[in-house]
């Protein structure tokens, strides 16, 4: 629990900066990555999983979450949606080996997550609790 707690203050750190930036001026902002184009200050962030692979996050320009990852040779997917509307980069919590959680802050200015079982399914989109 303690790392999920981190992770919620982590992201509301990282929201506040966010926030801060007006929605123009972050869309003027766009970076591109495997011809997504994504917002710049939020980066990108990477998990590598344990066979080696990895999986990559980008908060799109539109505000959405994007993912694609590597295969055992290397070659990437496609990019798939995972919805959202994000004001923060994405964070990631480890849960287990293949098991872990990303986290956004929302226009609503909660923390919300989205977490990965070991068979590579994903959770819809819930509300963290209040970290307090």
């Amino acid at each position: 629990m303690n790392k999920f707690r981190a992770a919620v203050v982590t992201v509301a750190a990282v929201a506040g900066l966010a926030v801060a930036v007006p929605p123009a001026a972050q869309a003027a902002n766009g970076c591109k990555t495997g011809g997504r184009s994504y917002m710049c200050e939020f980066g990108i962030t990477t998990k590598k999983l344990p066979d080696g692979t990895k999986q990559v996050f980008v908060v799109s320009v539109d505000r959405s979450v994007w993912t694609r990852w590597t295969d055992s040779d290397g070659d990437w997917s496609e990019w798939e949606s995972m919805g959202g509307v994000a004001v923060s980069a994405v964070v990631i919590t480890d849960e287990a080996p293949w098991r872990f959680a990303i986290h956004v802050i929302m226009p609503d200015g909660f923390g919300w997550y989205r977490l990965r079982d070991v068979n590579g399914y994903w959770t819809d989109w819930a509300r963290n609790p209040d970290p307090k």
